[in-house]
């Protein structure tokens, strides 16, 4: 046991011992975790921050009991005080709830991406699509900073952990400049004057990484700052799982976005506002289409890299994303054999609402039409608005299959799955089957 594990231990002994009326020690057993990876943590210290967690579910069980019988004061930590500023710790336990997957043997892509961290105070689904907007542009900007500070350090001769087959200077700063194509679209609405938009019309990806980085981060609140701290979790210790991290957490909260504002379209749709929904379309593809360049950034990853640490992802893989299969089912209704595939299979939740009747686009399209109040002209202009979206998304699964084909060839993909037999497999499949096919009106 080194000193420094002593010391971590003693943190979270003394953490424990107060009660949780202590700060919890974030900084150490992040340090520990991203200097071995989750997977290498030792016995002894996850027992302890079982413990620790163990410790949370007691005391919110006791607030609650507390609140039910009218008692608990200002001052007593099992009402909810303690921790930093008289307030417990919020973030502590579902921190230790996705740092503690692989020990409770419920490692999955959500945990893995520290999904449950990411969306801790985001707005609700029925927010309205610009308030949803803003909310995605902010968290990939956030992410995608943070991905930048971590490179910067590299390429200044102090990188930090995870330290592993480091990048030369020349793939850092090409990841730098592809961070930056996809933040200038979000910058420019979620941050003023931190590019220059005639400048990005010109010449996407040319904004200085550490001037748009810095913009970012200058702008931080404590929350967010701890947010960003605690949600890079590498199973092992190359440099490069950051990165495919940050990537991941960037896709998710654009799927969150898209999923939510396609429903607003449909609701939109049969409130007889096809020109409102036509936009939301709209806006949808517009945000998938600045994502693409989440693939060339995820493409500068070292493909020994990628091959070394996801043999420690097993259990884990973005087939388990109820994000993209949420957006996917709210396009079309998924035939039966794509929802009786290991794709829905993986997301039995998303499964399940698909199956109970989710209300689709492409179905609301129809119904409407059926109806005879959607004029050709406002049918059309939906319809197009659809078609955009598709191809956006075509481009979307192509550069993912080639990616797919490029870092991992004939093995099967992260978590086990069919990795790139699958990609290729839906490449040809379509979020707007009858909308591709079908005249507007007619």
């Amino acid at each position: 046991m080194t000193a420094t594990d002593t010391a971590l231990r003693h943190e979270l002994s003394d953490w424990c011992g107060s009660g949780g009326a202590e700060e919890f020690p974030y900084d150490g057993v992040i340090d520990r975790l991203r200097a071995v990876g989750k997977h290498f943590l030792d016995e002894e210290l996850l027992s302890l921050l079982a413990e620790c967690r163990t410790l949370l579910l007691e005391a919110d069980a006791g607030d609650a009991g507390d609140v039910r019988a009218g008692t608990g004061g200002a001052g007593d930590v099992r009402a909810g005080t303690g921790g930093a500023g008289g307030v417990r710790d919020a973030h502590a336990g579902p921190f230790l709830d996705v740092l503690l997957d692989k020990f409770d043997d419920r490692y999955d892509y959500p945990s893995y991406t520290a999904l449950a961290l990411l969306r801790r105070g985001a707005p609700g689904d029925r927010a309205g699509w610009e308030v949803l907007r803003r909310h995605r542009d902010r968290t990939v900007l956030l992410l995608l900073a943070d991905l930048i500070g971590f490179e910067r350090l590299v390429l200044d001769g102090a990188p930090c952990d995870p330290q592993g087959m480091l990048p030369d200077a020349l793939l850092l700063n090409k990841r730098l400049r592809l961070a930056v194509r996809v933040m200038e679209p979000a910058a420019l609405r979620a941050l003023d004057g931190a590019v220059d938009p005639v400048a990005v019309a010109a010449t996407p990806g040319r904004t200085p990484a550490g001037e748009l980085a810095d913009a970012v981060l200058r702008t931080t609140t404590a929350g967010e700052r701890l947010l960003l701290r605690t949600s890079v979790q590498p199973v092992y210790v190359l440099h490069d799982e950051y990165l495919f991290l940050r990537v991941l957490q960037s896709f998710e909260a654009t799927f969150a976005f898209m999923s939510a504002t396609l429903d607003e379209a449909v609701r939109t749709l049969r409130a007889e506002q096809p020109g409102d929904a036509a936009a939301l379309i709209a806006a949808v593809a517009d945000v998938l289409r600045e994502s693409l360049p989440l693939f060339s950034l995820l493409a500068t990853m070292q493909p020994e890299s990628f091959r070394l640490f996801r043999q420690f992802t097993e259990g884990a893989s973005a087939i388990q994303s109820e994000g993209y299969k949420t957006f996917e089912s709210y396009c079309s209704t998924p035939a039966r054999a794509r929802l009786d595939s290991s794709a829905f299979l993986s997301v039995p939740d998303v499964r399940g609402e698909v199956l109970a009747g989710r209300e689709t686009v492409q179905g609301t399209w129809e119904d409407v039409i059926s109806s005879g109040w959607l004029t050709e002209p406002d049918a059309a202009a939906v319809r197009a608005a659809a078609l955009q979206l598709e191809a956006v998304h075509q481009r979307w699964k192509q550069t993912h299959y080639r990616l797919a084909v490029r870092m991992i060839g004939t093995r099967t993909g992260t978590g086990a799955t069919e990795g790139v037999p699958y990609l290729a497999s839906v490449i040809s499949q379509r979020l707007f089957p009858a909308m591709e096919k079908q005249p507007a009106v007619g």
